[in-house]
């Protein structure tokens, strides 16, 4: 790997929330009461999914760049990569063919060589053969957005012939399918279309507003702040029948209007952004029908050792312990998710191999309180628009007042955390409560690396250590799941960025949308394969 020096610019750095988790409601739907959860509304007959996006997605939909949350629809239905994570596998993160029919790894995880399907045509009609692949790594390494470190280590695509292509890595690198296989992986794009608007900046501009993929869904309406449109690929290589050949995705500003429309049957499914507040109503809903489906979204709190307060590691790790975590889980985000009982994600490593018990220690929290000046301050921030980071944030601050200090509780935008903090960590907050991210895949090391590397894309108050590093790259060329523990242990006892949850992806649905968890992909929050999604015609006459 190539990635250890900061390449990502501030606009292309992944947006936390993305998911928006929790967005503050209207006045007249507080609580969560923002509708008739038991009505019924009829299924659509005219081929239309009508879904919708809380705020815009921030990001062109260009694979490329695209590193958010809330647009990932798109970009995950218009591009396909070599390999995919197995829909409806809820059980873990399985790599499964997409592009590439089949493939083999040399023992030093070096050499990767894949076997490409025939008869694949991209959205312009260019057939996809063996020259795609370079063509589309060297556009995500000339585009070098924040996705660019999985291609950074590529040294050499050879076309073995038009279907068959070895790529060849400067380094080992065991985590090289799951690069591949992220959401935010390298897509395959359309040299011919790559070619034809190259412009200045690579066809950066002609993809924020067409599609240039294989999927099975093309990009036909883009307009920012507006709303965005797939419709069905006619051409597309799958076996398949789509029920939805048009998928609308108007832009809301609002999740209780969200809701509302879901309610009033307007809207067919809320793929993110569920306040936690409404969470209980729609499961207990007869119309609708609600799904908390595993996710490698974590629960993280950082801690800025740029600051005088947190400056030493005892005190970041007596900071975190001295939080009753479970009791804070249970209170604000209840079914949304659990204390995690490992450092890494949920299924990111063999359960038997990463294990911890989160430790609470009250005491030792006091005692250090107790020793500082009195009055000292403590500056707790989280992400605008999170309504369940805003109130582990209060909760937190009053612990901490009620033990003699100064807490302050502030509220940050995207562009703060993902720009300011990264470049002037002195001037960011103490702590950054973060209760549902995600990493760019659920593999060991690209959840250590985002959080814990100095240039990690999600290590925003810059934490890092020298051993954590040092681990995670001898993790990286062996695959080994006892060193990644090591990294962790480590990572932990530096005070970076801990993990304190597993959270869930929430959705709900219409009761006549069937095929919502077979769609679903532990790895792609906020998203669906729409093409496999279908209408319950019982349901649907009922």
């Amino acid at each position: 790997m190539t990635s250890r020096t900061r390449r990502v610019p501030v606009v292309a750095r992944r947006t936390l929330a993305l998911l928006a988790v929790g967005t503050v409601l209207l006045s007249g739907c507080a609580g969560g009461e923002s509708g008739d959860a038991s009505a019924t509304a009829a299924a659509p007959t005219d081929g239309v999914l009508r879904l919708g996006v809380l705020n815009d997605i921030g990001q062109p939909p260009d694979p490329d760049v695209y590193y958010s949350g809330n647009g990932l629809a798109i970009t995950t239905n218009a591009y396909e990569g070599l390999v995919r994570y197995e829909a409806g596998n809820h059980d873990a993160a399985t790599v499964v063919p997409s592009l590439a029919e089949s493939w083999e790894v040399s023992d030093d995880f070096t050499e990767y060589t894949f076997v490409l399907r025939e008869g694949v045509t991209f959205h312009d009609g260019t057939a996809f053969d063996a020259s795609a692949v370079e063509a589309s790594f060297q556009r995500r390494l000339d585009v070098d957005a924040g996705p660019a470190y999985m291609v950074q280590g590529v040294a050499d695509v050879e076309e073995v012939d038009d279907h068959t292509v070895t790529v060849t890595l400067e380094q080992p690198n065991s985590a090289f399918l799951d690069y591949l296989a992220s959401p935010y992986g390298p897509r395959m794009i359309s040299p011919t279309a790559l070619k034809e608007h190259a412009g200045d900046d690579f066809a950066q501009t002609w993809l924020s507003t067409h599609s240039a993929g294989t999927g099975p869904y093309v990009l036909s309406e883009a307009v920012v702040g507006e709303g965005y449109e797939l419709t069905w690929f006619d051409e597309y290589w799958g076996d398949l029948d789509p029920t939805f050949t048009t998928v609308e995705l108007p832009v809301y500003t609002e999740i209780s209007a969200m809701q509302l429309e879901l309610e009033n049957g307007d809207l067919h499914a809320l793929l993110s952004g569920v306040p936690t507040a409404s969470r209980q109503k729609y499961l207990d809903s007869e119309a609708l029908e609600a799904f908390a489906l595993p996710s490698f979204q974590v629960g993280v709190m950082y801690m800025n050792p740029n600051r005088d307060l947190l400056a030493d590691a005892d005190a970041r790790r007596t900071l975190f312990e001295g939080i009753d975590w479970a009791a804070l889980i249970d209170q604000v985000t209840g079914v949304s998710s659990e204390v995690a009982q490992g450092y890494y994600p949920k299924g990111a490593l063999p359960a038997d191999v990463d294990t911890r018990e989160l430790v609470h220690d009250p005491a030792a929290l006091e005692e250090w309180v107790g020793s500082l000046a009195p009055g000292t301050a403590i500056q707790i921030g989280y992400n605008a628009g999170g309504s369940d980071a805003e109130q582990m944030a209060n909760i937190v601050a009053a612990q901490l007042q009620a033990l003699g200090m100064t807490a302050t509780v502030t509220s940050h935008q995207s562009s703060e955390v993902f720009g300011d903090f990264p470049e002037h960590p002195e001037d960011a907050p103490d702590v950054l409560i973060a209760p549902a991210t995600w990493p760019d895949s659920n593999n060991a090391y690209m959840h250590g690396h985002v959080f814990w590397d100095e240039d990690g894309g999600l290590n925003h108050l810059q934490c890092s250590d020298e051993t954590t590093t040092g681990l995670l790259d001898e993790a990286l060329t062996t695959g080994s799941a006892e060193t990644y523990v090591e990294a962790a242990a480590a990572a932990y006892e530096a005070g970076c960025a801990p993990v304190f949850a597993w959270s869930t992806d929430f959705m709900v649905a219409q009761d006549w949308l069937e095929g919502v968890e077979s769609s679903h992909s532990i790895a792609a929050p906020a998203t669906l394969d729409f093409a496999t999604l279908r209408i319950d015609e019982p349901a649907a006459a009922e």
